[in-house]
């Protein structure tokens, strides 16, 4: 069986690299366990892949440097790993969840270059400030408010409740303007 999903998962990074020039995602699950949950994911992002690295894009003025992501379905806190190491999602979430929770990493990973911040914007901080602009661009307001009220639920990892109020309470171009000049203090050269 094991053989068996790995040339699915082959098969499928294969098409994923040729449907997604810019990024492909190869998902695989931690156990067999979580071979639906992996299914489910990929299905997601075979259908909207393109069009959420295009407005991640868009909204946050940044360009992905990965070309190519590992992600291991499991059971477990997501993480979006780091270049050279996988991205993890939570394999339970139900389908609306799964979506925020991987543009979500993906944000981290694309976020890796932003190390100058201004003091007290941490990494989630950073991600906020276009996170919701590119859930509601790509699902309505509706979804992103679900998502940051899920999201707020969390505790004991970080406080999202506190980081989504302070994002939330700069406005919509609050949050662009200090995402221009951190990405602008970033920039190479």
């Amino acid at each position: 069986m094991k053989e068996a999903l790995l040339a699915i998962g082959l098969a499928a990074a294969v098409a994923v690299r040729a449907q997604e020039p810019g990024l492909g995602l190869s998902f695989s699950p931690e156990s067999e366990k979580f071979a639906e949950a992996t299914k489910e994911y990929q299905g997601i992002w075979d259908s909207e892949g393109r069009k959420m690295i295009e407005a991640m894009e868009s909204v946050s003025g940044m360009k992905f440097a990965e070309r190519e992501v590992a992600v291991i379905v499991f059971e477990g806190v997501s993480r979006s790993g780091s270049k050279g190491s996988p991205m993890k999602l939570r394999a339970s979430y139900p389908a609306a969840v799964k979506k925020a929770t991987l543009i979500h990493e993906l944000g981290h990973r694309l976020n890796a270059r932003l190390a100058n911040r201004p003091e007290g914007v941490d990494e989630h901080k950073v991600l906020f400030l276009y996170l919701y602009d590119v859930w509601a661009k790509l699902y309505g307001r509706a979804f992103a408010d679900e998502q940051v009220a899920v999201e707020k639920k969390r505790k004991g990892v970080y406080d999202y409740e506190t980081a989504w109020d302070w994002a939330l309470s700069l406005g919509q171009e609050g949050r662009a303007s200090l995402l221009r000049q951190i990405v602008k203090e970033n920039a190479p050269g």
